[in-house]
């Protein structure tokens, strides 16, 4: 029971300790300026897209192998 009492004290503390108060300074007003461009890319996909067929499992360490690095 002690130990709860200690462990719920410094809780109780910061819970009833008043908040400061917000930072309300101009440099936080530049960043939802909507007139400049968002980003100057083209949109479009970021990944493509490549068909592969079912097929049954292979042997899973040719597969590692192939995809390991210095595989010539």
């Amino acid at each position: 029971m002690k130990f709860m009492f200690a462990a719920a004290m410094p809780l109780l503390a910061v819970a009833c300790a008043p908040l400061p108060p917000l930072d309300t300074s101009a440099g936080l007003g530049g960043v939802a300026d909507a007139t400049s461009p968002v980003s100057t890319l083209q949109a479009g996909p970021a990944v493509t897209y490549r068909s592969r067929s079912v097929q049954e499992p292979g042997n899973w360490t040719d597969l590692n192998n192939a995809q390991g690095p210095g595989v010539e």
